[in-house]
């Protein structure tokens, strides 16, 4: 969580045009012709460092353009960052992360954007991408009602003061089963974009992971039946089920067709059977996060498992976070055709010598680009 900008101080990160000089080049000096760097005064304000610099006239700013101050990286470590691929971090956090209300981005868009008829300038909502025909967006302003499929829940954010974006959890469920971890309601979670996995307390990480691991059914995919994760917030329901919490992994197992009972709830109460997998796993990605008061110990964060199924939408007027289950375009995965494929092909699994009778393979790339392209729609000529 952040709510400032931040990027790197690398040598040439900052030069700026003089004056007369075209803001699209930049001087090369050689080493003769460099001169000493200037830095202003301890003392001397943002206003008046704008008023005695050119470049920083808001009378000169091009249209679209903002005066913005961000913050500026010295030192980074290795470790994440060394594997980043983009140049700063946007921070939406609220007030109580920034150094000073003129630092907080979503202060500074909020004053601008009245001037365009915006009636929630302290408004912004996110979409995360599901596959690669889609593009992950962030609106300002306001929401995309394109990318929500139903009405939005509010819950309000605790802890404003704090800066992040943290709601209250009521409980948690496994299914119909309610686990106790949160019944002296002290739980909390975060919601973080910035976090690739749904992270989770270390005192509660080892039952839920027990609870969520499953058996993935014979074309050996986590795409369909399995355990549910609900996550009970103030008015609303966060529900994950195999497909955003899970992956599947071998295990030291051979391959051998086994029955179980389902554990999805909503396949009602009859007594039926289903084939699993025993060579194969559904295991849940779950990370451990432990954060001392006031943030924790009981924190949790919905990253992007959970914002990648709903919309969100982040009130700083109000103080609250909207979900809504999110519209995202239809194009089959490798895991999704994998799901269709076996009641189409009746491919499964071989094991070695020639195809018998009733025995079956396991799918190739070929497979897969043959599915896709039965669903794919044929352009008219």
């Amino acid at each position: 969580g952040a709510s400032s900008e931040a990027v790197p101080a690398a040598e040439k990160a900052f030069d700026l045009p003089r004056e007369g000089q075209d803001k699209g080049e930049v001087e090369t000096e050689s080493e003769d012709e460099k001169e000493e760097p200037f830095y202003w005064p301890e003392n001397t304000s943002w206003d008046e460092r704008v008023a005695g610099s050119d470049w920083a006239s808001p009378e000169g700013l091009e249209p679209g353009c903002v005066m913005l101050r961000f913050l500026a990286a010295t030192a980074l470590s290795e470790d994440p960052f060394i594997n980043f691929n983009f140049d700063g971090v946007l921070g939406m956090g609220l007030q109580g992360l920034s150094q000073t209300p003129e630092f907080n981005f979503m202060g500074i868009i909020s004053d601008m954007i009245p001037n365009h008829g915006c009636q929630r300038s302290n408004t912004f909502g996110v979409f995360l991408a599901d596959n690669i025909v889609e593009d992950s967006e962030i609106a300002l302003g306001g929401w995309n009602q394109g990318h929500v499929s139903e009405e939005l829940s509010w819950a309000p954010v605790h802890d404003q003061e704090v800066g992040h974006w943290i709601v209250n959890i009521r409980g948690l469920r496994v299914g119909k089963e309610k686990l106790d971890f949160c019944d002296d309601g002290t739980c909390k979670a975060a919601v973080d974009t910035g976090t690739a996995l749904l992270a989770v307390p270390p005192k509660v990480f080892r039952e839920l992971f027990e609870e969520l691991r499953h058996s993935p059914p014979p074309s050996g995919h986590c795409q369909g039946v399995g355990p549910q994760l609900h996550i009970e917030l103030e008015h609303f329901t966060v529900t994950l089920g195999p497909k955003e919490y899970s992956q599947v992994r071998k295990t030291n197992r051979t391959y051998a067709p086994t029955y179980r009972l389902p554990d999805d709830e909503d396949l009602n109460t009859t007594v039926h059977q289903r084939k699993t997998r025993t060579d194969l796993r559904c295991f849940p990605l779950l990370m451990t996060l432990e954060m001392p008061a006031p943030l924790g110990p009981k924190l949790f964060i919905l990253g992007e498992p959970v914002l990648r199924k709903y919309y969100s939408v982040y009130d700083g007027e109000r103080k609250r976070v909207g979900f809504g289950r999110a519209l995202h375009r239809r194009f089959p995965n490798r895991e999704d055709l994998l799901t269709m494929a076996p009641q189409l092909d009746g491919i499964v699994e071989e094991r070695g010598g020639n195809l018998g009778k009733g025995r079956r393979r396991i799918p190739t790339m070929f497979d897969v680009f043959r599915w896709r392209h039965q669903l794919t729609p044929r352009r008219r000529l």
